[in-house]
C-alpha cells in the first residue's frame, strides 16, 4: 500500500518525465518547424536513415529538380522529382518494383516542404513504408560527406569542396536592400522558382525575370549570360540558391546576391501547386 510520501515521490517522477518529454517535443518543433503541419508524415533521422541505407534496406529518394540533384546528392540516391506531373504514378511504380524496402524522401532541409509533399502523394497512391528525411541534403553532407556526390565527384575534403556557410551568407540581402539593388542600372532580379513552388510575385519585383532553376543553369549560367550584371536571385525559401552558387562559381560569375529567406520570407506563405 502506498504511503503519502510514496505517492508524492511517484508524482514527482511522473512530473519530471512529462517535463523532459515537453522540452524534447518543443526542441523538435523548433528544429523541424513544419512537422506539426504534416502530422501524418513519419520522419526519419539522419542516423537511422544511414543505418538502413548502409544495410541496403532503405532507398533514398531525391524529389528536387534535376539541377539540384546534379549539384549534390547522397551516393546512390534515386531522383524522382515531385514537380513532375506523373510523380504519383512514377513513385507508385518504383515502390512496387522494390518490395520490402523503406523509402526516405528528401529535399533541401528543414524549411523545404517538397519532401513532405512527396510523402503525402506517395501515401495517397497507397505506398507503404514511406518517410520524410526532413533534415535533407544539408545535414547529410555534413555528417556523411564521403557518401555524398558534389557535381559528380565524391566529397573527400568538405572544407575545400563545400562553399562555407560564412561565404554564402555574405551573398544574402534582406528584402529592402534586395529591392534597392534591383533598381540600379546593372541590377537584374531573377525568380528561379518553378511552377510548383511559385506563390506569387514579390512587391516591387513584379518585373523580375522568371527562369525556373532547371532552365536557368543550362540556358543562362552555363552560357555565361549577363556576367556584366549584378544578378539578384531569389527562390522559394533560400535553400536552392545555396546549390546554385556552385554553378555560378564554376562558370565564373562574380557579381551576384540572393534574397535572404527567399520569397517565403517576404510573402509569409509557402504554398505548392
Amino acid at each position: 500500500m502506498f504511503t503519502r510520501n510514496n505517492k508524492l515521490g511517484i508524482a514527482r517522477v511522473l512530473f519530471s518525465i512529462a517535463l523532459v518529454l515537453f522540452f524534447i517535443s518543443a526542441a523538435t518543433a523548433v528544429e523541424f518547424p513544419y512537422r506539426e503541419k504534416y502530422p501524418n508524415v513519419p520522419p526519419i533521422s539522419t542516423e537511422d536513415l544511414f543505418k538502413e541505407y548502409s544495410a541496403g534496406t532503405a532507398v533514398i529518394i531525391d524529389v528536387r529538380s534535376k539541377i539540384e540533384y546534379d549539384v549534390i546528392h547522397p551516393e546512390g540516391a534515386v531522383h524522382i522529382p515531385v514537380s513532375d506531373r506523373a510523380f504519383g504514378k512514377n513513385i507508385k511504380q518504383f515502390v512496387s518494383e522494390n518490395p520490402g524496402k523503406k523509402f526516405a524522401f528528401y529535399c533541401n532541409g528543414i524549411t523545404c516542404l517538397k519532401s513532405y509533399d512527396a510523402v503525402q502523394k506517395a501515401m495517397a497512391e497507397g505506398c507503404k513504408n514511406v518517410f520524410v528525411y526532413d533534415a535533407g541534403v544539408p545535414d547529410w553532407v555534413q555528417v556523411y560527406p564521403n557518401k555524398t556526390l558534389l557535381l559528380g565527384k565524391p566529397v573527400v575534403d568538405p572544407k575545400k569542396q563545400l562553399i562555407p556557410k560564412s561565404e554564402f551568407k555574405k551573398r544574402l540581402l534582406g528584402f529592402e536592400a534586395f529591392k534597392e539593388k534591383s533598381k540600379e542600372s546593372n541590377g537584374l532580379p531573377i525568380d528561379v522558382r518553378d511552377n510548383v513552388q511559385s506563390s506569387g510575385a514579390l512587391p516591387g519585383l513584379e518585373k523580375a525575370r522568371t527562369i525556373p532553376l532547371d532552365k536557368f543553369i543550362p540556358n543562362f549560367v552555363e552560357k555565361k549570360i549577363n556576367q556584366d550584371k549584378l544578378l539578384l536571385i531569389f527562390d522559394q525559401v533560400g535553400k536552392q540558391v545555396e546549390w546554385l552558387e556552385y554553378y555560378l562559381v564554376e562558370h565564373g560569375y562574380k557579381d551576384y546576391a540572393f534574397l535572404e529567406g527567399g520569397a517565403t520570407a517576404v510573402l509569409k506563405v509557402q504554398k505548392y501547386k
